[in-house]
C-alpha cells in the first residue's frame, strides 16, 4: 500500500512538472507577434516559383576540382558560397515578419529576428538554409527556410604572369537567368588587356583556396580553344581566384600569329617602342604601330588600317620586318639567318629568339616574321662572309631600303649624287654616271671611301676591269653614303697645271693693251703645245710629267684634303638631316597617339552613358 501511493505521488510529480512546462512554453509563444499564423502541422514545402534560382546541392566531404588540360575543365557548377558584402533574401514559409532582405556583415553574420546572429560565411544557400532553419526550431513549427542571393558582393581576382596589365581586380557580380553570373577566364583577360606574345596559352593557371585545405591549382589549355573552339576552357573565375599566365620556354610562332586576332591577346593596334641595332641604316629606339607602311623616295608614312575578320586575313601587324623597314632596311653585311629579338619577360628574365629571314624569302615561311612586343630589341648581327649571290635577292625583299644614295666625284661624264638599288656594284654605279671621261679620268683605278658606324672614313684604292663581275675586291656592293672618287689622269693634271699657270699672266697681259697681242700669241702657241701634248709624243709627255712630279704630287695632297673636307662636311649635312627626319617622325607619332587619345575618350565618354557591368579596380604589380 505505500508503494503504491508513493508511485502515485511520483506521477502525480511528474505530471504538474509537464503542465509547469507547457504552461510556461505557452506564454512564452503568446508573448511572439502573429502566432495565430504559424503553421500548426507540418506541411511539405511549398512549390518552388519558376522565376527563384535551383540551389543545387552542396559538394560531398573531400570533393575537389580535377585539374584540366584537354580533359577536363572546371567545375562551373560549384555552389556559391556566402561571405561579407552579400544581400541575401530570406523566405520563411508562412512569416512574412521574418521574411525580408538581409545584409550579411563583415564578420559574416545575420541579425535576424529572436535567434539574433547567425554565421553563414563560406556557406552554400542550401547550407545557409539549413543553419537558419534549425535555429528556428525551438521557436517555429516546421519552419521552411529558402535563403535566395539579391546582390553578390563583389570578388576579389588575381592576375598576374605575361599580361598586360598585372594586378588586383575587383569585380561585381551580376544577376543572369535568377542567379549569378561570375565572370570567366577569358573575360578576366580582356580586363588585363590581354595576353603578351610570350605567355604559354596551353598553360594557363588558376589557382583557388579551399577551406581548411591547400589551393588547387588548374591548368587551362586556351590554345585548345582557338584551335577547336572548346569552351569548357573558358572556365568560371570565383572570388580569390588567381590567374597566372606562365612565360612559354619555346616561341611557336605560328600560335602567336594566331592568337594575334583573338579578343584576349594584347591589343594589336597600341604603339609599341623597340630598339633596332646592327647591319640597318638608321639603328635606335623607334615606334612601331600596328599600321600598313607605304614608302616613298622621301620619307617612310605610317597610317593606322583595320584587322580584316571577314576575309581572316590578319593586316599591319607589328613585326620585325615592318621594324625593320622603319629603320631603313637592313645593309648589304647583314646576316639575315641569324637575327636576334631579345625580350624581357615577367620576373626579369631575357628571352631571345632566333629569326631566320632568309626562310622567309626562300621558302615562304611566314611564322620567320614574328610579332614584337613592347621593349624588344632586335639585333642584325654582320655576315662573316657574305654570298654575292644572294645580295641581290636580300636587296629586293621588302625589309630592304628602296634606294640607297651614294656620290660619284671626278671624272665622270654626269658626277654628283645618286639613287641606286642597294645590290648596285661599283661598275654599275659608274655606267649609272656616263662611264668616263675618255679624255681627262684616269680608268684603271678608282677610290671608294666609305664611312664607319664609329665615324671613321676608309679607303680602298679598287682596279676597274669592267669584264670581271660581281666580287668584293673588283666589283663589290656599295653602301648608303659610299663616295666613288675618279682620279684625273697624269696628262689631265698637267694640262690643268699649265692653266693655273697662264692664268695670271692672262690677266695681267688683259690689261696691258701693249703687251696683249703678245700674251696671245704666246697662248695661242701654249695651247697649240697641249694639243699636241695631249695627243703626240708619248716620250714629250714623261717628260714633262717627270719635271713637274713634285708639284703635281702637292696638288694632289691638297686636292685630298678638300676632298675629305667635303665628304665630311656632307656627312654632317646628312646626319642633321636624319636628325630633322627623326623629329618629323617623332612628331607624327605624337599627333597619331593625340588622335588615339581623342578616340578613346570618345568610346569612355559613350561607355560612360551606358551602365557599366564590370569596372576594375587594379592595383598594379611589379614584374
Amino acid at each position: 500500500m505505500a508503494g503504491r501511493n508513493q508511485g502515485r505521488k511520483m506521477k502525480h510529480t511528474v505530471q504538474t512538472a509537464t503542465s509547469l512546462s507547457l504552461s510556461a512554453l505557452l506564454v512564452l509563444l503568446s508573448s511572439l507577434p502573429s502566432r495565430a499564423q504559424l503553421p500548426a502541422i507540418r506541411n511539405p514545402a511549398p512549390a518552388r516559383n519558376p522565376n527563384q534560382p535551383r540551389v543545387p546541392p552542396p559538394p560531398p566531404p573531400g570533393y575537389s576540382l580535377p585539374p584540366i588540360g584537354n580533359s577536363a575543365p572546371l567545375t562551373p557548377e560549384a555552389a556559391y558560397t556566402l561571405g561579407s558584402g552579400d544581400r541575401i533574401a530570406l523566405d520563411i514559409f508562412g512569416v512574412p515578419e521574418f521574411s525580408k532582405e538581409y545584409q550579411v556583415l563583415v564578420d559574416g553574420t545575420l541579425n535576424l529576428p529572436i535567434i539574433g546572429s547567425v554565421s553563414i560565411q563560406g556557406l552554400t544557400l542550401q547550407q545557409a538554409a539549413n543553419v537558419i532553419t534549425k535555429r528556428y526550431e525551438p521557436f517555429i513549427n516546421v519552419p521552411v527556410v529558402t535563403v535566395t542571393v539579391i546582390v553578390a558582393r563583389p570578388v576579389n581576382i588575381g592576375l598576374a604572369g605575361e599580361v598586360t596589365r598585372p594586378g588586383s581586380y575587383k569585380i561585381n557580380p551580376t544577376r543572369e537567368g535568377g542567379g549569378v553570373k561570375f565572370p570567366t577566364l577569358m573575360e578576366m583577360l580582356q580586363l588585363a588587356k590581354g595576353v603578351t606574345s610570350a605567355g604559354d596559352m596551353r598553360n594557363v593557371q588558376i589557382r583557388r583556396p579551399r577551406r581548411g585545405g591547400p589551393e588547387q591549382v588548374t591548368t587551362v589549355d586556351l590554345q585548345d580553344f582557338l584551335d577547336t573552339g572548346n569552351l569548357r576552357q573558358d572556365v568560371t573565375i570565383r572570388d580569390g581566384d588567381t590567374i597566372f599566365v606562365p612565360t612559354a620556354r619555346a616561341l611557336n610562332t605560328e600560335e602567336v600569329r594566331q592568337r594575334a586576332s583573338a579578343n584576349f591577346s594584347a591589343d594589336i593596334t597600341k604603339p609599341i617602342g623597340v630598339v633596332i641595332v646592327g647591319e640597318v641604316n638608321r639603328p635606335g629606339p623607334y615606334t612601331v604601330f600596328a599600321s600598313d607602311v607605304r614608302s616613298s623616295n622621301q620619307q617612310t608614312e605610317l597610317s593606322f588600317v583595320s584587322i580584316d575578320q571577314q576575309q581572316g586575313a590578319v593586316v599591319g601587324l607589328p613585326t620585325i620586318t615592318r621594324a625593320l623597314k622603319i629603320a631603313g632596311g637592313i645593309t648589304t653585311e647583314a646576316d639575315i639567318r641569324r637575327v636576334q629579338i631579345r625580350r624581357r619577360v615577367r620576373g626579369g628574365n631575357e628571352q631571345t629568339i632566333m629569326v631566320n629571314l632568309w626562310d622567309l624569302l626562300q621558302k615562304g615561311d611566314a611564322t620567320q616574321d614574328i610579332l614584337l612586343q613592347e621593349g624588344d630589341s632586335v639585333i642584325i648581327p654582320t655576315a662573316a662572309n657574305v654570298d654575292l649571290a644572294e645580295v641581290s635577292q636580300v636587296a629586293n625583299s621588302s625589309f630592304s631600303p628602296n634606294a640607297i644614295s651614294i656620290n660619284i666625284v671626278g671624272e665622270v661624264i654626269r658626277p654628283g649624287a645618286l639613287q641606286v638599288r642597294p645590290s648596285t656594284s661599283l661598275h654599275q654605279a659608274l655606267l649609272t654616271a656616263g662611264s668616263f671621261n675618255q679624255l681627262r679620268a684616269k680608268k684603271d683605278k678608282v677610290e671608294l671611301l666609305r664611312l664607319n658606324p664609329n665615324g671613321t672614313v676608309s679607303r680602298r684604292t679598287i682596279e676597274v676591269d669592267f669584264a670581271q663581275g660581281l666580287n668584293p675586291n673588283n666589283n663589290p656592293t656599295l653602301r648608303n653614303n659610299d663616295v666613288i672618287l675618279v682620279a684625273r689622269s697624269g696628262y689631265a693634271r698637267v694640262a690643268d697645271n699649265i692653266n693655273s699657270f697662264l692664268q695670271p699672266i692672262t690677266g695681267v697681259a688683259t690689261g696691258i693693251g701693249a703687251v696683249s697681242g703678245v700674251l696671245t700669241g704666246f697662248q695661242t702657241t701654249i695651247n697649240a703645245f697641249q694639243n699636241l701634248f695631249l695627243g703626240g709624243d708619248f716620250e714629250r709627255r714623261n717628260q714633262l710629267r717627270q719635271i713637274r712630279e713634285q708639284r703635281q704630287d702637292r696638288q694632289e695632297q691638297r686636292e685630298d684634303r678638300q676632298l675629305e673636307r667635303e665628304i665630311q662636311r656632307e656627312d654632317r649635312l646628312q646626319q642633321a638631316e636624319d636628325r630633322r627626319l627623326q623629329l618629323e617622325d617623332r612628331q607624327r607619332q605624337i599627333d597619331l597617339q593625340n588622335q588615339q587619345l581623342l578616340i578613346q575618350q570618345q568610346q569612355l565618354q559613350l561607355q560612360n552613358q551606358q551602365p557599366q557591368q564590370m569596372q576594375p579596380q587594379t592595383t598594379t604589380t611589379t614584374p
